[in-house]
Parts: C-alpha cells; sequence; structure tokens
C-alpha cells in the first residue's frame, strides 16, 4: 500500500475526493477501482508516450504505464471547477528515484456521479 501525504480538505468537493482516490488507484494499481471511475469512452494521453481510448485500452495502458509500484505519494494540489479538474503529484519509488505528475480530467457533466472522460497526463521522471 502506497503511503499518501495530503493537505487536508474541506470535505465539500465530491469530485476532488474522485480524483484523489484516482490519483490514489493509479499509484496503487489498483485498475478495478480506476475503471469505476472512468466512462466507457474514456481517452487517456499521456504526453509524448501514448493515447488510448475506451475502458480496454485504458486498462491495459495502466499496467503498462505504472511500471513500478509507487511507495509515496503526494499530492501536492487538486483543484475542480464544473466539469474539468487537475492533480499535481509526486511519487517515490523504492530504491530511490520518483516522478513528478499533473494530469488534467474532464468529466462526462457536472454532477456528482459523472465519470472521468478525458485525462491528459504530464509525466516527468525526477
Amino acid at each position: 500500500m502506497v503511503q499518501v501525504t495530503a493537505a487536508p480538505d474541506c470535505g465539500n468537493a465530491p469530485k476532488k475526493q474522485v480524483l484523489r482516490d484516482v490519483t490514489v488507484a493509479l499509484a496503487e494499481r489498483d485498475t478495478e477501482k480506476l475503471l469505476s471511475a472512468v466512462a466507457d469512452d474514456v481517452e487517456w494521453e499521456i504526453v509524448g508516450r501514448r493515447t488510448v481510448h475506451g475502458k480496454s485500452g485504458f486498462a491495459a495502458a495502466v499496467t503498462a504505464a505504472a511500471e513500478r509500484q509507487a511507495e509515496t505519494l503526494r499530492l501536492d494540489s487538486i483543484l475542480t471547477h464544473g466539469s474539468e479538474g487537475a492533480v499535481g503529484s509526486r511519487m517515490g519509488f523504492p530504491g530511490g528515484g520518483g516522478m513528478r505528475c499533473c494530469d488534467v480530467y474532464a468529466f462526462s457533466g457536472h454532477g456528482k456521479t459523472a465519470k472521468i472522460k478525458r485525462i491528459t497526463s504530464f509525466w516527468i521522471e525526477a
């Protein structure tokens, strides 16, 4: 299990919690949890690496993208407004090394139960 560090939140922003949970699930390579949060026609672009479409492509990309199991995850910022959001984070790996991440999300709507329709990820080895 990944050790997660995050600033306290007001608890009144449901999409912030969704994005927090998705980021933790990605660090833990929890494909089942990730698939429950995305729309059937999800699009995920990992800038400079690949773009996938649909849940099956997304599931395969999660496995390929998360090459190493993260040991630590620091959530620096989670921002949401309307049907969009972004997460700035840092992952640390066992034995050293890490990754700085910025993931930008678009939801299928404004409601609390809206699924993630698009993710654009900017990942840099640190």
